[in-house]
């Protein structure tokens, strides 16, 4: 029991965290290309990782079987899962975004049955509902004409990410998740960095301190941070729990955007704060210690 309480602070830490990349990113796409930003991002993190893995020294040989598992994580999750979010994000409403990034609890509850033989409870169907509802509240859909290349690039990075998280599920109960999240950084700047070049040939990056600022925070505290607590909450938890959390990054973002960005608190966001708060206490509330444990 002890246990899970511990792997929910995770979850909450984390998906805080999450929530205000989305302001950080701002900041530094402002004078930064999306794709420079990530590659920047997932350098700082990188070295934090190193630093951290080090002073731990929990690192051990990956086995030859689990190096499947890592590609995934790095390549599909977080390089081209990732990437897709960004076009998504640049081709679609930012709410219409937000909102199918919102779906990643019902993926990863269906992979997590297909391939971890998780089973999905009615409490977790009934939570993903009720959360899925307060996010839509929240956000809403925009009014104008929308992009089926921006639909189909979101959708993507859901299922990307969804199949990353049970890849990470495969292999967490072998490894310190700060050497799983550093390996799986490792893969993705395989393709990131390239990509960034290419990129800063077409939009040149203008540094500045507040792009400075904003990457460090995105690497240390939005990556290294809070892909190492999400591995560790999946070391404890089963993927399928984990996803209920999801709802809380557009609520999170939600608040701090009234906050840095001086947004409006309105009477959709009270109410569908509530009920994605409800969402995830039915998970919470009515999870036992049971923990399916993986080969």
């Amino acid at each position: 029991m002890m246990k899970n309480r511990i792997g929910y602070l995770y979850l909450v830490i984390t998906t805080f965290i999450w929530g205000s990349v989305y302001i950080a990113s701002k900041y530094a796409l402002e004078t930064m290309g999306p794709v420079t930003v990530l590659c920047v991002r997932y350098v700082v993190a990188g070295a934090a990782l190193c630093i951290l893995l080090k002073v731990r020294k929990t690192r051990r040989p990956i086995e030859r079987g689990h190096w499947k598992y890592i590609w995934i994580v790095g390549g599909l999750g977080y390089f081209v899962s990732i990437t897709c979010q960004l076009v998504g994000t640049k081709l679609l409403d930012a709410s219409l975004a937000s909102l199918i990034n919102g779906m990643n609890p019902i993926t990863i509850s269906l992979l997590a049955a297909i391939f971890l033989k998780e089973k999905i409870q009615k409490k977790h169907i009934v939570s993903i509902c009720i959360s899925i509802v307060g996010v839509y509240i929240i956000l809403g859909i925009g009014g104008g004409s929308i992009s089926m290349a921006g639909v189909l690039a979101s959708v993507c990075s859901v299922l990307l990410w969804s199949t990353a998280s049970v890849a990470i599920r495969k292999v967490s109960g072998g490894y310190d998740p700060v050497q799983i999240a550093l390996y799986g950084l490792g893969i993705a700047l395989i393709f990131t960095v390239p990509a960034a070049i290419v990129e800063s040939m077409g939009q040149p990056p203008v540094i500045n301190r507040t792009a400075v600022l904003s990457c460090i925070y995105l690497g240390v505290v939005g990556t290294a941070v809070a892909h190492t607590l999400w591995n560790m909450s999946l070391k404890l938890l089963d993927a399928s729990v984990c996803s209920m959390f999801y709802p809380l990054q557009p609520l999170t973002s939600a608040v701090l955007g009234i906050f840095f960005l001086h947004e409006v608190i309105t009477w959709n966001f009270v109410v569908g704060g509530l009920l994605i708060c409800a969402g995830v206490l039915i998970t919470v509330l009515f999870t036992g210690n049971r923990k399916t444990e993986k080969a």
